[in-house]
Protein backbone atom coordinates (compact mmCIF):
# COMPACT_ATOMS: atom_id res chain seq x y z
CA UNK A 1 0.00 0.00 0.00
CA UNK A 2 2.71 2.54 1.18
CA UNK A 3 4.25 1.36 -2.57
CA UNK A 4 1.07 3.10 -3.94
CA UNK A 5 0.63 6.09 -2.28
CA UNK A 6 4.32 6.49 -2.98
CA UNK A 7 4.16 6.70 -7.06
CA UNK A 8 0.52 7.91 -6.34
CA UNK A 9 2.19 10.70 -5.15
CA UNK A 10 5.21 10.98 -7.43
CA UNK A 11 2.97 10.96 -10.90
CA UNK A 12 0.87 14.07 -8.85
CA UNK A 13 4.24 16.08 -8.67
CA UNK A 14 5.09 15.26 -12.13
CA UNK A 15 1.65 16.43 -13.22
CA UNK A 16 1.97 19.39 -11.19
CA UNK A 17 5.44 20.02 -11.99
CA UNK A 18 4.83 19.99 -15.90
CA UNK A 19 1.42 21.79 -15.22
CA UNK A 20 3.34 24.63 -13.67
CA UNK A 21 6.43 25.09 -15.61
CA UNK A 22 5.41 23.85 -19.30
CA UNK A 23 6.43 27.49 -20.98
CA UNK A 24 10.39 25.81 -20.34
CA UNK A 25 9.10 22.35 -22.05
CA UNK A 26 7.66 24.56 -24.82
CA UNK A 27 9.53 28.18 -25.49
CA UNK A 28 13.24 28.34 -25.68
CA UNK A 29 13.88 31.76 -25.96
CA UNK A 30 17.28 33.66 -26.39
CA UNK A 31 17.30 37.31 -24.52
CA UNK A 32 19.40 40.24 -26.29
CA UNK A 33 20.46 43.30 -25.06
CA UNK A 34 18.86 46.60 -26.13
CA UNK A 35 21.30 47.87 -27.65
CA UNK A 36 22.24 44.65 -29.57
CA UNK A 37 22.98 45.55 -33.51
CA UNK A 38 21.93 43.20 -35.94
CA UNK A 39 24.45 43.26 -38.69
CA UNK A 40 25.56 39.80 -39.60
CA UNK A 41 22.75 39.26 -42.03
CA UNK A 42 24.41 40.45 -44.85
CA UNK A 43 20.90 42.58 -45.54
CA UNK A 44 20.06 45.84 -44.48
CA UNK A 45 17.41 44.81 -41.36
CA UNK A 46 15.48 47.65 -39.94
CA UNK A 47 14.33 47.21 -35.94
CA UNK A 48 10.91 48.12 -35.64
CA UNK A 49 8.67 47.77 -32.82
CA UNK A 50 4.55 46.82 -31.87
CA UNK A 51 2.93 47.53 -28.87
CA UNK A 52 -0.41 45.93 -28.90
CA UNK A 53 -0.54 47.06 -25.13
CA UNK A 54 0.65 49.49 -22.99
CA UNK A 55 3.03 47.47 -20.77
CA UNK A 56 3.95 44.79 -24.14
CA UNK A 57 6.26 45.57 -26.60
CA UNK A 58 6.75 43.61 -29.49
CA UNK A 59 10.61 43.86 -31.44
CA UNK A 60 11.03 42.96 -34.98
CA UNK A 61 13.75 42.65 -38.00
CA UNK A 62 12.15 44.06 -41.53
CA UNK A 63 14.03 43.48 -44.64
CA UNK A 64 13.15 45.44 -47.64
CA UNK A 65 13.45 44.95 -51.63
CA UNK A 66 12.97 47.10 -54.42
CA UNK A 67 10.08 47.38 -56.13
CA UNK A 68 8.20 44.88 -53.04
CA UNK A 69 5.06 42.29 -54.38
CA UNK A 70 4.27 42.30 -50.98
CA UNK A 71 5.32 40.69 -47.90
CA UNK A 72 5.99 37.80 -46.11
CA UNK A 73 5.25 38.03 -42.71
CA UNK A 74 7.05 35.41 -40.98
CA UNK A 75 6.62 33.30 -37.43
CA UNK A 76 9.31 31.25 -36.49
CA UNK A 77 9.71 28.44 -34.41
CA UNK A 78 10.02 27.87 -30.25
CA UNK A 79 14.01 28.39 -29.46
CA UNK A 80 16.58 31.05 -30.12
CA UNK A 81 15.22 34.94 -31.02
CA UNK A 82 16.26 37.41 -34.32
CA UNK A 83 19.80 36.84 -34.04
CA UNK A 84 19.06 33.94 -35.34
CA UNK A 85 16.20 33.98 -37.48
CA UNK A 86 16.94 37.15 -39.43
CA UNK A 87 18.85 34.52 -41.52
CA UNK A 88 15.63 33.88 -43.44
CA UNK A 89 16.08 36.74 -45.15
CA UNK A 90 18.71 35.27 -47.73
CA UNK A 91 15.99 32.58 -48.55
CA UNK A 92 13.53 34.70 -49.03
CA UNK A 93 14.15 38.05 -50.32
CA UNK A 94 14.92 37.11 -53.60
CA UNK A 95 11.77 36.18 -54.59
CA UNK A 96 10.91 39.84 -54.34
CA UNK A 97 8.62 40.10 -51.25
CA UNK A 98 9.39 42.02 -48.13
CA UNK A 99 9.88 40.40 -44.59
CA UNK A 100 8.79 40.84 -41.34
CA UNK A 101 9.50 38.43 -38.54
CA UNK A 102 8.77 39.42 -34.85
CA UNK A 103 9.77 37.85 -31.64
CA UNK A 104 7.21 36.73 -29.31
CA UNK A 105 7.36 37.91 -26.05
CA UNK A 106 10.09 37.34 -23.75
CA UNK A 107 11.92 36.51 -27.04
CA UNK A 108 15.23 38.57 -28.05
CA UNK A 109 14.13 42.38 -27.25
CA UNK A 110 10.45 41.61 -26.70
CA UNK A 111 8.88 42.33 -24.09
CA UNK A 112 5.40 41.14 -22.16
CA UNK A 113 3.98 37.48 -20.51
CA UNK A 114 3.73 34.33 -22.51
CA UNK A 115 0.37 32.77 -23.26
CA UNK A 116 -1.28 31.06 -26.25
CA UNK A 117 -4.14 33.74 -25.81
CA UNK A 118 -1.14 36.91 -26.03
CA UNK A 119 0.34 34.81 -29.01
CA UNK A 120 -2.52 34.79 -31.21
CA UNK A 121 -3.83 38.17 -30.09
CA UNK A 122 0.06 39.60 -30.77
CA UNK A 123 0.14 37.88 -34.34
CA UNK A 124 -3.48 39.44 -35.24
CA UNK A 125 -2.30 42.65 -34.00
CA UNK A 126 1.14 42.52 -35.89
CA UNK A 127 -0.95 41.93 -39.17
CA UNK A 128 -3.54 44.17 -38.98
CA UNK A 129 -0.45 46.81 -38.18
CA UNK A 130 1.41 45.76 -41.88
CA UNK A 131 -1.65 45.27 -43.70
CA UNK A 132 -2.36 48.78 -43.85
CA UNK A 133 0.94 49.12 -45.73
CA UNK A 134 0.68 46.53 -47.85
CA UNK A 135 -3.12 45.30 -48.55
CA UNK A 136 -4.07 42.22 -47.21
CA UNK A 137 -4.43 40.39 -50.85
CA UNK A 138 -0.74 41.09 -50.69
CA UNK A 139 0.63 39.62 -47.86
CA UNK A 140 1.76 35.78 -47.04
CA UNK A 141 1.36 34.21 -43.85
CA UNK A 142 4.47 31.93 -43.13
CA UNK A 143 4.87 29.65 -40.04
CA UNK A 144 7.74 27.63 -39.50
CA UNK A 145 7.14 24.78 -36.59
CA UNK A 146 5.59 26.11 -33.37
CA UNK A 147 4.74 29.74 -35.99
CA UNK A 148 2.95 27.36 -37.84
CA UNK A 149 0.02 27.59 -35.01
CA UNK A 150 0.35 30.68 -35.26
CA UNK A 151 0.16 31.28 -38.35
CA UNK A 152 -2.74 29.29 -38.63
CA UNK A 153 -4.92 31.37 -35.80
CA UNK A 154 -4.21 34.58 -38.20
CA UNK A 155 -4.77 33.11 -41.27
CA UNK A 156 -8.20 31.69 -39.91
CA UNK A 157 -9.60 35.22 -39.54
CA UNK A 158 -8.42 37.23 -42.07
CA UNK A 159 -7.67 37.70 -45.95
CA UNK A 160 -4.29 37.44 -47.10
CA UNK A 161 -2.74 36.02 -50.36
CA UNK A 162 -1.58 32.72 -49.29
CA UNK A 163 -0.29 30.37 -46.16
CA UNK A 164 2.67 29.04 -46.28
CA UNK A 165 3.41 26.05 -43.17
CA UNK A 166 6.81 24.17 -43.18
CA UNK A 167 7.30 21.44 -40.09
CA UNK A 168 3.51 22.13 -39.19
CA UNK A 169 1.99 20.24 -36.24
CA UNK A 170 -2.01 19.18 -36.02
CA UNK A 171 -1.71 20.29 -32.19
CA UNK A 172 0.34 20.89 -29.81
CA UNK A 173 -1.72 18.30 -27.39
CA UNK A 174 -1.41 15.71 -29.47
CA UNK A 175 2.38 16.29 -29.82
CA UNK A 176 2.56 16.08 -26.23
CA UNK A 177 0.13 13.30 -25.82
CA UNK A 178 2.40 11.35 -28.44
CA UNK A 179 5.82 12.43 -26.01
CA UNK A 180 4.11 11.70 -23.05
CA UNK A 181 1.69 8.69 -23.34
CA UNK A 182 1.51 8.41 -19.53
CA UNK A 183 0.68 11.87 -18.14
CA UNK A 184 -3.31 13.35 -18.88
CA UNK A 185 -1.79 15.75 -21.09
CA UNK A 186 -5.23 17.01 -22.78
CA UNK A 187 -5.68 18.03 -18.58
CA UNK A 188 -2.24 19.37 -17.94
CA UNK A 189 -1.26 21.94 -21.39
CA UNK A 190 -2.30 25.44 -21.06
CA UNK A 191 -1.29 25.67 -25.04
CA UNK A 192 -2.89 23.78 -27.21
CA UNK A 193 -2.34 25.22 -30.45
CA UNK A 194 -5.11 23.55 -32.39
CA UNK A 195 -4.26 24.22 -36.43
CA UNK A 196 -6.55 21.66 -36.87
CA UNK A 197 -9.78 23.86 -35.87
CA UNK A 198 -7.98 26.72 -37.83
CA UNK A 199 -6.94 25.57 -41.31
CA UNK A 200 -10.62 24.66 -42.20
CA UNK A 201 -10.97 28.29 -41.79
CA UNK A 202 -8.50 29.74 -43.92
CA UNK A 203 -10.27 30.70 -47.19
CA UNK A 204 -6.72 31.23 -49.04
CA UNK A 205 -4.38 28.38 -50.58
CA UNK A 206 -2.27 26.30 -47.94
CA UNK A 207 1.32 25.11 -48.50
CA UNK A 208 2.43 22.76 -46.35
CA UNK A 209 6.53 21.65 -46.21
CA UNK A 210 7.31 18.28 -43.91
CA UNK A 211 9.85 16.05 -43.99
CA UNK A 212 9.79 12.33 -43.58
CA UNK A 213 12.25 11.72 -40.60
CA UNK A 214 11.30 14.91 -39.12
CA UNK A 215 12.70 14.10 -35.32
CA UNK A 216 10.72 16.86 -33.62
CA UNK A 217 6.95 17.12 -35.41
CA UNK A 218 5.98 13.66 -36.87
CA UNK A 219 5.51 13.50 -40.57
CA UNK A 220 2.23 12.05 -39.96
CA UNK A 221 1.11 15.24 -38.52
CA UNK A 222 1.27 17.07 -41.77
CA UNK A 223 -0.14 13.86 -43.28
CA UNK A 224 -3.75 14.29 -41.18
CA UNK A 225 -3.62 17.98 -41.90
CA UNK A 226 -3.94 17.47 -45.47
CA UNK A 227 -6.36 14.58 -45.25
CA UNK A 228 -8.84 17.22 -42.72
CA UNK A 229 -8.42 19.95 -45.21
CA UNK A 230 -7.70 18.43 -48.67
CA UNK A 231 -7.37 21.48 -50.83
CA UNK A 232 -3.82 21.45 -49.05
CA UNK A 233 -0.78 21.90 -51.61
CA UNK A 234 0.98 19.19 -49.64
CA UNK A 235 4.78 18.31 -50.32
CA UNK A 236 6.85 15.26 -49.07
CA UNK A 237 10.28 15.80 -48.62
CA UNK A 238 11.91 12.43 -48.37
CA UNK A 239 14.48 12.06 -45.81
CA UNK A 240 14.21 15.48 -44.60
CA UNK A 241 14.04 16.28 -40.89
CA UNK A 242 12.75 18.90 -38.94
CA UNK A 243 15.86 22.02 -39.39
CA UNK A 244 17.08 21.06 -43.28
CA UNK A 245 13.89 21.52 -45.49
CA UNK A 246 15.84 24.24 -47.47
CA UNK A 247 18.87 22.04 -47.84
CA UNK A 248 16.51 20.05 -50.49
CA UNK A 249 16.18 21.57 -54.05
CA UNK A 250 12.53 19.82 -54.06
CA UNK A 251 11.65 22.99 -51.16
CA UNK A 252 13.59 25.73 -52.87
CA UNK A 253 11.91 25.07 -56.13
CA UNK A 254 8.16 24.58 -54.58
CA UNK A 255 9.11 27.80 -52.29
CA UNK A 256 10.11 30.01 -55.62
CA UNK A 257 7.35 28.50 -57.82
CA UNK A 258 4.78 29.88 -55.18
CA UNK A 259 5.88 33.13 -54.41
CA UNK A 260 7.19 33.43 -58.31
Amino acid sequence: MKIIIFFAFLYLVVCLYIYFRQESFIFYPDILPADYEFVHFGEAAEEIYFHPEPDVKLHALKFSVPHSKGLILYFHGNARALDNWGYMASNLLPHGYDLIIPDYRGYGKSLGVLSEKNLFKDARYIFDQVVTEYGSENVVIYGRSLGSGIASSVAAEVGHKLLILETPYYSIGRLAGEQMRFLPTNLLLKYKFRSDLFLPKVKSPIYIFHGTEDELIPYQHAVDLKKLVPKIDFTTLPGASHNNLSQFALFNDKIADILK
